[in-house]
């Protein structure tokens, strides 16, 4: 049986469903955020639109949190990469540099972009199956 191959949030698929199941601290949250900031910016899917679930109440709260704080994080680096200044997190540069690969979007529409999504964040479909 062949072993399924690594997921890389940068690269994979965002056509159809993902399933994302690992054991804890595997980086299921970091890669679900990435996944979201992926809609965000390269389909331009609005928060709205998007659906993630988890399994418990404590899960949802952290994961709510976290996708936030990268919203957060990754417009504050689009505007300082505006000065010339980026910095922090390479996971925001690789994720702008995947997107910017797969679109021809220039960083201020993607800084309009999560801008957008940060406003109507308490609208984001981030729930609990529990």
């Amino acid at each position: 049986m062949k072993a399924p191959a690594e997921f890389n949030v940068f690269n994979c698929s965002l056509d159809g469903i993902n399933l994302i199941e690992a054991s804890a601290g595997t980086g299921k949250t970091w890669n679900i955020c990435g996944l979201y900031l992926r809609l965000l910016l390269e389909l331009g899917i609005e928060v709205q639109q998007i659906l993630v679930v988890t399994f418990t109440n404590a899960a949802t709260a952290e994961l709510r949190e976290r996708t936030r704080s990268r919203i957060v994080e990754t417009l504050a680096w689009l505007r300082d990469s505006d000065q010339g200044t980026p910095s922090g997190d390479p996971f925001i540069e690789d994720l702008v540099q995947a997107v910017e690969r797969r679109t021809k979007k220039t960083r201020g529409e993607l800084t309009l972009s999560l801008d957008k999504a940060l406003q109507y964040f308490d609208e984001a479909a981030i729930f609990t199956i529990h």
